[in-house]
């Protein structure tokens, strides 16, 4: 009788024991899976967010590209001002040069008549008028041919008069052109003067607009890189969430043949081995760990080795990525279930990549220990994290206290 008391307090115990573990992983399923999904919502705003500044990138790039068409054709009409301007500078120049040309001419002419016209003011002078006229009497044969000349003396004093008169209305004539001309050339060159000053100022204006274009681009650039940051994280987030409810239910199957099974768990698939949550993913020493360092925080641990370094799944688990990025270089991602727990480990800069998807068991080859992406050195950098993976890494914890 007290043997089937026992039995039956036995068997309830038991029971209750299974419940509470089940009740207590069901909790921790729902806990990951709720924290997956207050990620995705928190990715997918984000990622509304980074589109709403693209956008905006855009609409300034299409409004600045439009000024900048503006300022070009401004400059170049400016330009065809200025080679217009340089033309009827030169077309002025030759202008005033042919025009100097003729009162050097005219100056020259002007001259000599003054020579002459003084010559004969001298001689009349030294003779004396009267004197002139006398001499100019007794030498005529007769009356008329007095009268003849003192006609021709007249006639040729007249004539000196006029051509001088002449002679200083052309030279009066050419240098108010040459004012004039010269006062257009003035005009001209502060025109020039104006429009190189215009023209520097929106050579100026373009090399601003240059600048921001080219930094609006930039920005762009960082923004589509954010964007694919986002997209990446969104994807991962997604592959997590199937893999977590792929997880459970290989745990669940693991769980119930390792209780119908006489033996422990089956030994690892490669020769690293631990006895923690996880194993020590690759052989080599340690060389960076985790936490802070000069050039900011370290979400994983580096472990190095010379040669040809193999690569362990660190757990049971499901590959939700394997790529190759500019940062990790070949990486691969695996999510795990361990005892209702979602993990997520990262083995970064492999040479290779032996998986490209699905389930893995702890201690599987995944590649090699390489030297790809940002990287310095042959190394794996490895990171795990308690949760689903994000790229602001805030479920990351020290990998060294769970081997």
């Amino acid at each position: 009788m007290k043997s089937k008391v026992f039995g039956t307090v036995l068997s309830l115990s038991l029971a209750l024991s299974a419940f509470t573990v089940y009740h207590s992983e069901s909790v921790v399923h729902a806990e990951s899976l709720s924290s997956i999904k207050k990620k995705q919502q928190e990715n997918e705003k984000k990622a509304k967010d980074s589109q709403s500044k693209l956008d905006e990138n855009k609409k300034s790039q299409a409004s600045l590209e439009a000024e900048v068409e503006r300022l070009d054709k401004l400059t170049t009409a400016t330009d065809e001002k200025i080679i217009q301007k340089q033309a009827d500078i030169k077309e002025t120049k030759e202008e005033i040069a042919q025009l100097k040309a003729e009162i050097t001419v005219v100056q020259k002419r002007i001259d000599e008549r003054d020579k002459l016209l003084k010559e004969r003011v001298n001689s009349m002078y030294e003779s004396g008028g009267a004197v002139s006229y006398l001499e100019v009497v007794l030498g005529s044969k007769d009356f008329g041919d007095f009268l003849d000349r003192v006609l021709a003396l007249n006639m040729i004093a007249e004539q000196d008069r006029q051509l001088l008169e002449e002679q200083k209305k052309d030279k009066e004539l050419l240098e108010t052109k040459m004012a004039s001309v010269e006062k257009k050339l003035s005009n001209l060159q502060n025109a020039m003067k104006d429009l190189q000053k215009l023209q520097k100022q929106l050579r100026a204006q373009m090399a601003e607009k240059d600048r921001l274009m080219a930094s609006l681009q930039s920005e762009e650039e960082e923004l589509h890189k954010e964007a694919h940051k986002i997209e990446n994280e969104g994807a991962i987030l997604k592959a997590q969430e199937e893999a977590f409810r792929a997880e459970q239910a290989r745990a669940a199957a693991r769980e119930k043949a390792r209780k119908s099974s006489s033996g422990g768990s089956a030994p690892s698939m490669g020769p690293v081995s631990g006895n923690g949550l996880i194993i020590k993913p690759a052989a080599g020493a340690v060389t960076s760990g985790f936490g802070m360092r000069s050039s900011g925080m370290h979400e994983g641990i580096d472990i190095a080795q010379g040669g040809t370094v193999p690569i362990y799944a660190a757990a049971d688990g499901t590959v939700i990525k394997s790529e190759y990025s500019s940062s990790y270089g070949n990486v691969v991602y695996i999510s795990h279930s361990i005892g209702g727990q979602q993990w997520t480990t990262v083995y970064a800069h492999m040479s290779s990549r032996a998986v490209s998807g699905g389930s893995v068991s702890k201690g599987q080859f995944l590649g090699n220990m390489g030297n790809t992406g940002r990287s310095s050195g042959q190394h794996l950098h490895f990171e795990l994290h308690k949760g689903p993976w994000n790229a602001g890494k805030t479920n990351a914890v020290n990998p060294a206290a769970y081997w």
